[in-house]
């Protein structure tokens, strides 16, 4: 399960419409919005959800810059091995 922190760099004017939008994205909570910054903390199933949901906020209108500040993937690494070993056994 990918945890990860983020910082989206926004336009100023543009702040509190980004930030309504990443509130209404699943597994997204905002922690934070600070000048033009929103710090954002999302949780996903698996890695593939983990990049879809980054395209997501990489598209909301207002956003230039999409910055990683924490990746925690380690569960995610643990279910794809358990799956692979799942699959040699079968």
């Amino acid at each position: 399960m990918p945890i990860s922190s983020l910082i989206i760099k926004t336009q100023k004017q543009e702040i509190q419409k980004v930030a309504d939008e990443l509130r209404r994205l699943k597994g997204t909570i905002v922690s934070d919005v600070l000048d033009e910054n929103i710090v954002v903390v999302t949780e996903t199933e698996d890695r593939k959800e983990d990049k879809s949901l980054w395209d997501q906020m990489e598209k909301i209108s207002g956003v230039m810059q999409v910055d990683l500040i924490y990746h925690n993937f380690e569960d995610a690494e643990e279910n794809q091995e358990a799956k692979i070993q799942e699959a040699e056994i079968k």
